[in-house]
């Protein structure tokens, strides 16, 4: 099994850091009278393979239990992602160039601004050079990625059983994993944009094209590895959607939530929930202590943006397993 964690490069589309196993990573019996945040109940039974106990190497070299949790890869509907076409709409994206730059729809506006900035993506017949990672797309132009699917691998997460609040903030990177939903789909930080992010022989790669990552309008894409992952929490995405001027996409995908919703776990094991109507007492991570229904007593969690894009947390305020994420 390899321990992965990405990063789009700029002479490569996807470049792989790789680490190895916590050798003491062994499975315990699960004590029945322990009070654990995080239960196999609040799972997708559909996706999830194992959940185990295992004693656990933390970030900041301590040891502590961990539930370690299997999924399959792709358990929720997904697209659409690159248009075929200037004439169609499909996901959307972070456009950093010159030409009216932000959170845009994949769609004819935002094309002709790319082709405006002198990017080739559109081609005469008013088709879109599209980039699904098997090789054959050319580097001569500007491509829309969309990474193709692969059902078959499992997906591991780390996550400690008993989260503590730290001293520290932990500051998300760029696609820096944050945690995974009920689903077990992985939940990353701020995606690639357009013009600083997977170049190809692009920007800062010396050439003078673009390789541009389209997200579905829920939030999520293919890694180029074949899973899906999230990099907004999709149960308010229309909210974030509208805050940011777009009106011609909607999340359909995921409902969205009229209350308040576990949407999954941070990597230090804190919940990461939706809020219809966003508290005002959020810390500078996201973060508050406040009763829900799965926890009463309260319980410190993340809470989605509803306006900011992307919406999830821009820091973590617990410590997380030394090798969090593992796909095979």
């Amino acid at each position: 099994m390899k321990h992965l964690s990405y990063t789009f490069g700029l002479m490569l589309l996807v470049a792989f850091a790789i680490t190895s196993c916590d050798d003491e990573d062994t499975i315990i019996e699960i004590p029945g009278d322990e009070d654990y945040l995080i239960t196999e109940s609040l799972f997708n039974t559909g996706s999830l393979v194992s959940f185990d106990l295992v004693m656990s190497t933390l970030a900041d070299g301590t040891s502590a239990e961990c539930f370690r949790l299997t999924f399959s890869s792709n358990p929720v509907a997904s697209g659409p992602f690159c248009p075929e076409t200037i004439n169609e709409i499909a996901g959307m994206g972070f456009y950093d160039g010159a030409t009216n730059p932000g959170l845009r729809v994949f769609a004819e506006a935002l094309l002709n601004d790319i082709e405006s900035d002198g990017y080739n993506m559109v081609n005469d017949d008013g088709t879109v050079n599209v980039d699904n990672f098997d090789g054959t797309a050319s580097r001569d132009v500007s491509n829309c990625l969309q990474a193709a699917p692969d059902d078959g691998l499992l997906l591991t997460f780390t996550i400690p059983a008993k989260p503590v609040l730290s001293g520290t903030t932990d500051q998300i990177g760029e696609v820096e994993l944050i945690g995974l939903s009920l689903d077990g789909v992985p939940v990353n930080g701020d995606p690639p944009s357009a013009i600083s992010g997977p170049a190809m022989g692009g920007p800062g790669g010396g050439g003078d094209e673009i390789n541009f990552p389209s997200l579905d309008p829920c939030g999520g894409h293919h890694d180029p590895a074949g899973y899906y992952h999230w990099h907004f929490v999709p149960q308010v995405t229309n909210q974030v959607l509208v805050a940011n001027g777009i009106t011609e996409i909607s999340c359909t995908n995921v409902t969205q939530t009229a209350s308040v919703e576990l949407f999954g776990f941070a990597k230090d094991g804190f919940p990461i929930y939706a809020y219809a109507a966003e508290p005002s007492d959020l810390d500078e991570c996201g973060g508050r202590t406040a009763a829900t229904d799965e926890y009463p007593d309260g319980v410190y969690h993340y809470v989605a943006s509803t306006t900011t894009a992307a919406n999830v947390p821009v820091c973590l305020k617990g410590v997380a397993a030394n090798n969090p994420f593992s796909f095979e």
